[in-house]
C-alpha cells in the first residue's frame, strides 16, 4: 500500500469515528474521505468501519491497522515538520472541547474572546460533556479537551486544576418568604427545580433529607441548567448550582443567591487532555496554556463556605 494518505485517513476515521469529523481534522471534503475508505476496503478486502448509532465502529482488522500505523505516522509527520513552529496568529487548528451547558455559559465567552484576538483562524467545536465517557473520548481522540468537575483515572491522560467551586441556592430576588438567609427548614419546605442530566454536579435529589427529617420536595426536573434561571425567576422554587454560575444568573436575571444551610464540600474544576505525542502536540500544549490562563483567572468564587475539601472517594 503506497499511498500514505489512505493510512492517515484510516487513522483519522478510527479516532474521530465519523467521516465528517475526520474530514474536518484532515481539511478534506467528506466525499474525498469516503472515496478513500472505499479504496481501502478494496485493498484490504475488509469493510473496516460499520455504521452504528455511535458513529463508525471499526472492525478488528481496522483496529489492527490503526495500532500499527498511528504511532508511525505521527512520528513521520513530526520528522517531516520538525522545523515548523506553531504560530497562533496563522494557525488553522480545529479543537473539540467537551463542556457542560454551565461551562458553555461561563467558560466559553472569555475563551472565545481571547482566541479571536490572538488566534483568529482557530476553530472550536463544542460538544456536550458526558462525564462517564470523557476518558474514552480523549483516548480515541474524539475530543481534544474536557473541562468540568472531572478527575482523571487513566494514566495516559493529563489534568490541570483550574479553580475551586462550591454550591449555593438560587432564588428569585423578590421571593415572598425567604429573606437574607436560608434556613434548613425553609430549604426542605420549599419546592426545588433540579437538573436531571447534571451527573457531574450535586443536586437536591442526590440526598433524601440533606440533614433533615423530611425529604426536600422536587417540583420541576429540567434537562439543562440553561432553563433554570427562567424557571426560578417565575416561581418560588429553589435551585442549587455552582456559585459562579449562580452569580452570573443573578446579574442577568432578577435573581439572588444565598449560602446553603448545610456544609457542602467544595469541588475542583479541571482541564483534561491526552498526553500522547502527536503532530498537534505544540498546538495542543499552547491551547492548554491558553485555557488554563483564562479559566484560572475567572472571577473568584463569590462565596466560600468553610473551604471543605472535595471527597476523596
Amino acid at each position: 500500500m503506497q499511498d500514505l494518505n489512505l493510512l492517515r485517513i484510516l487513522v483519522a476515521v478510527h479516532e474521530c469515528q465519523t467521516v465528517t469529523a475526520a474530514a474536518s481534522r484532515l481539511n478534506m471534503s467528506q466525499p474525498t474521505v469516503s472515496q478513500a475508505l472505499s479504496r481501502l476496503r478494496d485493498l484490504t478486502g475488509d469493510p473496516l468501519f460499520l455504521r452504528g448509532p455511535q458513529g463508525m465502529s471499526p472492525t478488528a482488522h481496522a483496529t489492527h491497522l490503526y495500532r500499527e500505523c498511528a504511532t508511525a505516522l505521527h512520528r513521520l509527520d513530526h520528522a517531516l515538520r520538525a522545523d515548523e513552529a506553531f504560530v497562533p496568529a496563522e494557525a488553522k487548528e480545529h479543537f473539540t472541547i467537551a463542556l457542560s451547558d454551565l461551562g458553555e455559559m461561563t467558560f466559553l465567552p472569555p475563551l472565545a474572546a481571547r482566541l479571536a484576538s490572538i488566534a483568529p483562524s482557530i476553530r472550536l467545536d463544542i460538544v456536550p460533556l458526558a462525564v462517564h465517557e470523557v476518558e474514552q473520548q480523549l483516548k480515541l481522540r474524539q475530543i481534544d479537551f474536557a473541562v468540568g468537575n472531572l478527575k482523571k483515572i487513566d494514566p495516559d491522560l493529563r489534568q490541570r486544576d483550574l479553580f475551586e467551586e462550591n454550591y449555593v441556592a438560587l432564588i428569585r430576588k423578590d421571593h415572598p418568604t425567604i429573606g437574607d438567609t436560608l434556613s434548613l427548614e425553609a430549604f426542605l419546605e420549599h419546592g426545588h427545580a433540579v437538573v436531571t442530566g447534571a451527573s457531574e454536579h450535586w443536586q437536591v435529589s442526590s440526598l433524601a433529607t440533606v440533614g433533615g427529617s423530611e425529604p426536600a420536595q422536587v417540583h420541576i426536573v429540567l434537562p439543562h441548567f440553561t432553563a433554570l434561571p427562567f424557571v426560578i425567576g417565575q416561581s418560588n422554587l429553589i435551585g442549587v448550582l455552582p456559585s459562579r454560575a449562580a452569580d452570573s444568573f443573578s446579574e442577568r436575571f432578577s435573581l439572588r443567591w444565598l449560602p446553603l444551610p448545610f456544609v457542602m464540600p467544595n469541588f475542583k474544576v479541571r482541564l483534561l487532555w491526552h498526553g500522547g505525542q502527536t503532530l498537534r502536540s505544540d498546538a495542543r500544549n499552547w491551547m492548554v496554556d491558553q485555557m488554563s490562563a483564562i479559566l484560572q483567572n475567572l472571577q473568584p468564587c463569590p462565596y466560600d463556605y468553610h473551604r471543605t475539601s472535595e471527597p476523596t472517594h
